[in-house]
């Protein structure tokens, strides 16, 4: 039996500089069988797409492709799936430096989807734009729909850009000439808070080189190696906790559009930030993790009212893609920027980060 894909509509689907965002493909047998495909065939189909180009030409175009009706949810077809799309495109997996929550590895270059509390919301964010490292691509894939929430939110970064010119132009403005100083703390091992926790000594937070027997200078030294590789700009507080900062653009042009786009993780900082509550010194949240705040790249503060009016913003141009189980979201972490809704019951998402193309660059 041979698969195909045919077009169909996502509910809330938007128009995005006339591309339909995002976009979604259907899975069929083209003999019109009514059984699920096989894993084999949607494997086939999936390589053949990449291969051709057609793939990566969708990703450009819409930013989010949503390929549905594969069915066989589990950890396996999904790093299946996934690594035949993004080796028929020439990508590489994605190394984690400096990850600042829990994730598990459980298949080949999949990745449960951040661990933290079912109650949490995860507010709007490109994969690591907070960072001087991050992926061209971050992939979904639902293994276990949540009995009620859970939605997967996405915003195209382009249209956010847009919409921020228009509602808080000083904040643009501000971002275009200074940049932004984005600040994080990590907790020693055996210091983290609750329901978010990680420390600089996770396998890929800092620790990659760490060695059964190293004692705790050995493993802050090989910190500072793995540090170094996103910033020069980090420090060494009491009880051993790190701060570093990362000093970056705030707004890139996409390689595939050429338009500028909002890419650097504010919103998603400051949601989550205030929703801790946070804000305020000494900055330690409800669940006893310390929440730096950020700055302007030259280091003055952003006005708290931009804050809130960038938030408002990115919450009206959000989409929620409810994804059913056996979904798999493609998404150009360049373009498009996700978060998470709170839920009830079980819920399973699963990751996989890819790098490959042209690189995005400073607007």
């Amino acid at each position: 039996m041979t698969l195909t894909f045919q077009p169909f509509h996502i509910p809330g689907a938007q128009t995005v500089h006339g591309n339909t965002f995002p976009y979604g493909l259907q899975a069929s047998l083209a003999d019109g069988a009514s059984d699920v495909p096989a894993v084999n065939d949607a494997v086939i189909a999936i390589t053949a797409l990449a291969e051709s180009g057609r793939l990566s030409e969708l990703l450009q175009k819409h930013g989010a492709v949503l390929i549905r009706g594969v069915g066989h949810p589990s950890a396996e077809t999904f790093a299946r799936l996934v690594n035949s799309a993004e080796k028929g495109r020439g990508s590489n997996p994605f190394i984690q430096i400096g990850l600042a929550g829990k994730r598990t590895i459980l298949a080949d270059n999949v990745w449960t989807a951040n661990e933290g509390p079912s109650d949490r919301r995860f507010y709007q964010h490109n994969e690591y734009s907070r960072y001087t490292r991050f992926p061209s691509n971050i992939h979904f894939y639902c293994e276990k729909k949540a009995l009620e929430g859970g939605e997967t939110p996405v915003a195209h970064s382009a249209l956010v850009y847009d919409k921020l010119q228009e509602a808080v132009p000083e904040l643009v403005q501000a971002v275009h000439e200074k940049g932004l100083a984005m600040k994080m703390a990590f907790r020693a091992p055996g210091h983290e808070g609750k329901g978010n926790e990680f420390n600089w000594a996770g396998v890929h937070s800092f620790g990659q080189e760490f060695q059964p027997g190293d004692d705790r200078d050995t493993q802050k030294a090989k910190v500072e190696v793995q540090v170094r590789k996103l910033t020069p700009a980090f420090r060494w507080l009491e009880d051993d906790a790190l701060e570093l900062t990362q000093y970056i653009p705030g707004i890139r042009r996409s390689p595939a559009s050429g338009l500028p786009v909002w890419f650097n993780g504010l919103v998603g900082r400051y949601g989550m930030t205030r929703d801790q509550g946070a804000l305020d010194p000494p900055y330690i949240g409800r669940d006893g993790m310390t929440y730096l705040p950020c700055d302007y790249g030259d280091g003055t503060v952003i006005p708290k009212e931009y804050l809130e009016r960038l938030e408002r913003v990115v919450d009206e141009l959000e989409l929620d893609v409810s994804l059913e189980e056996g979904d798999l979201l493609l998404v150009d972490n360049f373009q498009v920027s996700h978060g998470r809704k709170p839920w009830t019951g079980e819920r399973r998402i699963l990751v996989s980060m890819w790098e490959g193309g042209k690189p995005i660059e400073a607007f």
